[in-house]
């Protein structure tokens, strides 16, 4: 239908549908529900968009007749975990759609079943009898709840149930800062309006059960083409999602990490109203991801953000990429080594044009390829900055020729004019990440040597490159005896025919880079060496591993890569 002239139009809710989103496990909503509408017609096209908190708990939407003339699409945004919180009082259905309070500890995964008692007003609440019990708390005003179960739990209560003052109880838990004396979760109003009066008549429990850490994870891209059907129905499953098995490794900080998978549809430049989750660190997720022409895009960041309801800008990314239906790919984030490196398939190569090399040196990629990260500035910084901070990640490069410093830099990343003549070129470049919560790849130096003179096009410089293979587990650390194998491969530049003649040798520190020890090295052909490396002399504990490899080809090129702290054994 085109609009020609003013017209009236009657939005009835009761024709709407639910889009009904069917998952292989139990999964809820968590963080923003989005949709959105595309219409293209005459040349001319508009997007509009909505988003809400994961308040919501459905979406309804009006279906259309079939678009003839032009473009329609209606997509909406899903993000499917396992429920966090549910709480049901036994002998009955009705879920009392309970939350964690942001600052509660959470119920074991294992559940609890808690008898309640009625505690009264949170101002003069009576916990006299709600020992080893839920007590249940009417919470008028919301004023000075951490006050009052701190004095719940010096009361001997096992937990708190508020009951808000309005007709939802929703908060959002946070895994990050100083936890509350005992679990505590809120209801609405309506929800706890019966309680008291059910705990008078007779003893009453109820059931606790959820998990934060969901072993799966449905990111749903729901797409209608031409038209919203009578029934809008998407049932995740391996036809029609690529099933990903996603490791979020830790690195020393606190146990949870941010993470997006940001989706856009082929008509849109970009993600938008897609904020920041969190995962636990030191976990392996089952992650269902739509297949098709969504294209996504997955952003780790190893600690918590301070504001979620931004889009995640820090941490580790891949490629923008679609997903085949079927395809079951794994990948590893800030998995062991984290060190600088320019990522197989880099849109940004580091090249020579003219007199100019033009560096583009990613300072942090991990153990998957294809996944890089630029420095941080101060605690939280941002990708695609890099500098200098006490608190954050240091950078430094210096570039030499033929001997001699011919240019110092903050980074890598950056625009290096040089003359013309043919020279020999030494690039250092220098990273430590100074935070509390990254113990591992803590500084790194890289050295790469290499011969180049001007050119007429932009060409790959020849600058060696390592890949490695260590053994790691989701905590960067290995179970090791006398001794353990790591992989090292070595490449050149994308656009470059891959080196020959290739020397390694590999060499381990157990004591910060004070002494070394020489591996036992294999060449495996192509490139690929295997690398024995022996335990360290004395028995602790937990070993830190400093690792230092050093690679030469025919032509002269040569890297030399030190990571401090790069992995850690464990007996």
């Amino acid at each position: 239908m085109k609009v020609t002239k003013d017209m009236t139009v009657t939005l009835d809710a009761r024709k709407t549908v639910p889009v009904d989103i069917r998952t292989p496990r139990p999964a809820e909503q968590r963080g923003v529900l989005s949709y959105q509408t595309y219409r293209e017609i005459d040349g001319h096209s508009l997007t509009q968009g909505t988003m809400y908190f994961d308040s919501a708990k459905r979406l309804y939407v009006s279906p259309t007749a079939r678009v003839t003339d032009g473009t329609f699409e209606f997509a909406s945004r899903w993000q499917l975990v396992a429920p966090l919180l549910r709480a049901k009082v036994a002998g009955s259905d009705a879920d009392l759609n309970a939350y964690h309070m942001p600052a509660s500890p959470l119920f074991p995964d294992r559940g609890a079943a808690l008898t309640a008692v009625d505690a009264g007003d949170a101002a003069t609440a009576d916990f006299s009898h709600a020992r080893g019990r839920l007590a249940v708390v009417n919470d008028p005003t919301g004023a000075y709840e951490k006050d009052l179960v701190a004095r719940a739990a010096a009361a001997g209560v096992r937990a708190v149930m508020l009951v808000h003052f309005g007709d939802s109880g929703w908060t959002r838990w946070d895994p990050q800062g100083e936890r509350w004396a005992v679990p505590t979760v809120r209801i609405g109003s309506r929800a706890g309006a019966d309680l008291p009066a059910r705990i008078a008549r007779r003893s009453t429990s109820v059931t606790f059960s959820g998990t934060a850490r969901s072993p799966y994870l449905y990111d749903v891209m729901q797409v209608s083409a031409q038209q919203i059907p009578q029934h809008v129905v998407y049932t995740v499953s391996e036809r029609n999602s690529a099933v990903v098995r996603s490791t979020y490794t830790d690195n020393g900080g606190a146990g949870w990490a941010s993470e997006q998978r940001f989706g856009w549809r082929p008509y849109q430049n970009t993600a938008w109203l897609q904020y920041t989750r969190f995962v636990p660190t030191g976990f392996t997720r089952t992650e269902y991801v739509s297949a098709g022409d969504t294209t996504w895009q997955h952003l780790v960041h190893h600690t918590t953000t301070f504001d979620v309801d931004m889009p995640l800008a820090v941490g580790v990314r891949d490629t923008p990429r679609t997903y085949r239906a079927g395809a079951q790919p794994a990948e590893t984030w800030q998995g062991a080594l984290v060190r600088p490196s320019i990522p197989i398939g880099t849109t940004t190569p580091t090249v020579r044009e003219g007199n100019v090399l033009r560096l583009r040196i990613f300072e942090f990629t991990d153990s998957q390829s294809g996944h890089w990260s630029r420095a941080e500035q101060g605690d939280g910084g941002g990708i695609g900055v890099s500098g200098v901070n006490q608190a954050g990640d240091t950078t430094s490069a210096v570039l030499y020729r033929d001997g001699h410093k011919l240019i110092e830099t903050d980074s890598a990343w950056t625009d290096m004019e040089v003359p013309a003549d043919a020279a020999r070129y030494r690039l250092e470049l220098t990273t430590s990440r100074n935070l509390p919560d990254w113990k591992y790849g803590v500084a790194t130096a890289t050295t790469w040597s290499f011969a180049s003179a001007r050119t007429d096009t932009a060409t790959p410089l020849p600058l060696l490159r390592f890949d490695y293979q260590v053994p790691v587990d989701a905590h960067n650390t290995l179970r090791a005896g006398r001794t353990h194998t790591i992989g090292v491969h070595v490449r050149a530049q994308d656009g470059l025919s891959a080196p020959r003649g290739v020397t390694i040798r590999v060499e381990t520190s157990y004591d910060d880079g004070r002494t070394w020890r020489t591996a036992e090295v294999t060449d495996r052909s192509h490139n690929a060496f295997r690398a024995r490396v022996a335990g360290p002399s004395q028995s602790a504990a937990v070993a830190w591993v400093t690792l230092r490899v050093t690679a030469r080809d025919a032509a002269g090129n040569t890297v030399h890569q030190t990571v401090q702290r790069a992995y850690a054994l464990q007996r």
